[in-house]
């Protein structure tokens, strides 16, 4: 079988993995608002997997293969930490192998930069079709460049709170070594605008973020449905729901009793979660005082676990690839 039909097979591999992988993963965030270490471990190994093989079909020389073991090896600290002098000290061959592990790929790394380094700057500077193995194997060494930056964006991003939980930021870094360029994907349109396209996993990134957008198209018919639409200052972004099962539910409660300037306490609704509020610090005796005033309900928005956007976001990256690119694209720009 020709190798570049057995990379088709590579690529579909991989977007079935991605969504087996995140379907799960966002069912998990939805119901435990927690996915385990254990469920990023188990997905990292068919990644892996189809990472080498894709290696081994384009023939990846040494210091291509060492780079992306370097990438790996930042990836891998995400999940299982870094080894520690003490610990090296002591003897723990765990720490001892690992260690070993990450100052070969960093020699790898080093000996790519200088067998491609300067091929790859020539030919994305000349913008000529490959026409040389030197140029095919630097800009594969390229590619694994990239994804080492890409894995490094995703753990800054979440040194930073970009992104806010440590899943997030796991998840994505799966994403990057899952589908680690669009020459990795079968879809001959994106051909058209790869040259400008950003990584896939910030693609990915960018369309979960784009989804979001549909939230308040959402709510609102929910809330027209509730007929609770009297409000449209809440109605775009919460809801109303039960006293009794707000305790129980991964929302944050919008609504408490005040003391007002006159002496008397009313209900003050609030656009956003206010931190450190009663209502977040101290809701069962809130929701006691909402219902001593004579309320059934209160408004409430949902604590929306990030992986719930990524999962859908994967079919309009199926279909149009990266979202920037594809826009410019649009209005004739690119």
């Amino acid at each position: 079988m020709p190798t570049e039909d057995i990379l088709e097979y590579v690529g579909w591999a991989r977007i079935l993995f991605l969504a087996l992988c995140f379907g799960g993963a966002a069912w998990l965030d939805h119901k435990l608002r927690r996915v385990s270490n254990d469920w990023w471990d188990f997905w990292a190994r068919p990644t892996l997997v189809l990472l080498g093989l894709e290696l081994y079909l384009l023939d990846a020389d040494l210091s291509v293969w060492l780079t992306a073991s370097a990438a790996v090896a930042f990836a891998s600290t995400a999940l299982y930490g870094r080894p520690s002098l003490t610990d090296i000290k002591a003897g723990s061959r765990v720490d001892i192998i690992v260690s070993i592990w990450y100052l070969v790929s960093a020699v790898g790394l080093v000996m790519g930069a200088m067998s491609h380094g300067q091929v790859l700057l020539e030919y994305l500077d000349s913008s000529t079709p490959l026409d040389s193995e030197a140029e095919r194997m630097g800009l594969l060494w390229g590619r694994m460049i990239v994804l080492l930056v890409v894995l490094f964006f995703f753990e800054m991003a979440w040194r930073f709170r970009l992104l806010h939980g440590g899943a997030d930021a796991k998840a994505m870094m799966l994403v990057a070594l899952m589908v680690p360029s669009w020459c990795a994907m079968p879809f001959p349109s994106h051909s058209t605008t790869i040259e400008m396209a950003m990584p896939p996993a910030l693609s990915l990134m960018i369309w979960a973020g784009l989804a979001f957008l549909l939230l308040p198209v959402i709510m609102l018919a929910r809330n027209l449905k509730a007929g609770d639409v009297g409000n449209l200052r809440m109605a775009w972004h919460s809801f109303r729901m039960p006293l009794q099962d707000i305790p129980n539910s991964h929302v944050w409660l919008l609504e408490e009793m005040v003391d007002g300037a006159d002496g008397e306490r009313s209900i003050e609704t609030s656009m956003r979660p206010m931190r450190g509020s009663r209502s977040e610090t101290d809701v069962k005796a809130v929701l006691a005082e909402l219902a001593e005033a004579g309320r059934d309900k209160a408004w409430v928005t949902a604590k929306y676990p990030f992986l719930l956007f990524v999962f859908p976001a994967i079919v309009p990256m199926v279909i149009w690839g990266d979202p920037v690119s594809t826009i410019l694209g649009y209005i004739d720009l690119i």
